[in-house]
Order: C-alpha cells, then sequence, then structure tokens
C-alpha cells in the first residue's frame, strides 16, 4: 500500500508573496502554485474547482490585514474561505482543508515552507471523508434500483 500524498493548490497574491524572485524559482520548488493578481479575485468557484479536480486541500496567501493592494481584497478572500469552510464541513469534509494566510513575503521564501506545513496537516487529516463517500454512493443507488 502506498504512502498517502495530500494535493494541494496554493494560490498567491503577486503583490505580498514572492514580488521579488522570479515566478519559475517558486513554482520550480512549489507544486500546484497558482500567483494571483489579489486574492480578492479568487472566487469560491476556485476554491470549490481546485477540490472537484483531486486537491486534498487549498492555501491561499494574501496581503497583510489592513495592507491590500486592492483595498480590500484580502477581507473579501477572507470571508470566502470562511464560508467555503463551512460548505465544506457541510458536506462532511473538514474545514481545516482550506487556509488562509495574511502575511508579508517579498521573496517567497516562506511559500514552500507554508505549503509543506499544509500538507503535513492534510495528511493527518487523511483523504477527505466525502470523496470516499461519494465512490461508494453509486454503487449503494445502483442496488437501490435493483440493478447489480
Amino acid at each position: 500500500m502506498s504512502e498517502y500524498k495530500p494535493k494541494l493548490v496554493c494560490f498567491s497574491c503577486k503583490f505580498s508573496w514572492g514580488y521579488l524572485t522570479d515566478e519559475e524559482t517558486i513554482s520550480s520548488t512549489t507544486e500546484n502554485w497558482v500567483p494571483v493578481i489579489c486574492t480578492g479575485k479568487i472566487d469560491a468557484t476556485h476554491m470549490l474547482d481546485a477540490f472537484r479536480s483531486g486537491a486534498d486541500g487549498v492555501l491561499i496567501l494574501g496581503c497583510p490585514e489592513g495592507d491590500c493592494h486592492y483595498q480590500d481584497g484580502n477581507y473579501e478572500a477572507k470571508k470566502r474561505v470562511h464560508l467555503i469552510r463551512r460548505l465544506l464541513e457541510s458536506v462532511g469534509i473538514e474545514g481545516e482543508r482550506i487556509r488562509i494566510e495574511l502575511s508579508l513575503d517579498p521573496e517567497g521564501t516562506r511559500i514552500p515552507d507554508l505549503v509543506e506545513e499544509m500538507r503535513n496537516e492534510l495528511a493527518r487529516l487523511g483523504p477527505p471523508k466525502s470523496i470516499l463517500a461519494a465512490e461508494e454512493a453509486p454503487q449503494e443507488t445502483a442496488r437501490a434500483r435493483g440493478g447489480k
């Protein structure tokens, strides 16, 4: 049996995370890293699409509180994360699978560390429970309808 390796998508603001470093340098050390112009531009559907596409977790890195280049994009992202966390919990997925960090890291040196920290947390949680339930559900539905 192979060891569980969680998949993580990391969205980060270009104005506070890694703007002094070449994007290729960060992307070479951070798998599934998505730089965005502002975390406020990350729609709830982007976060949910990451989970639908097989991500076990989502990490969002935004500007420090009160210091967003686009005025309140980081607050908007924080509100969306809170709502998505509640939505995930309502369908049986742990809310810890989505996290937002509002800080500053111009060189982008903390990005790989934060990604690794989140991956370790996801490994501790294991695969999302609702995905496992979804894989079993079609078989039960087929039996209930009299199928084989």
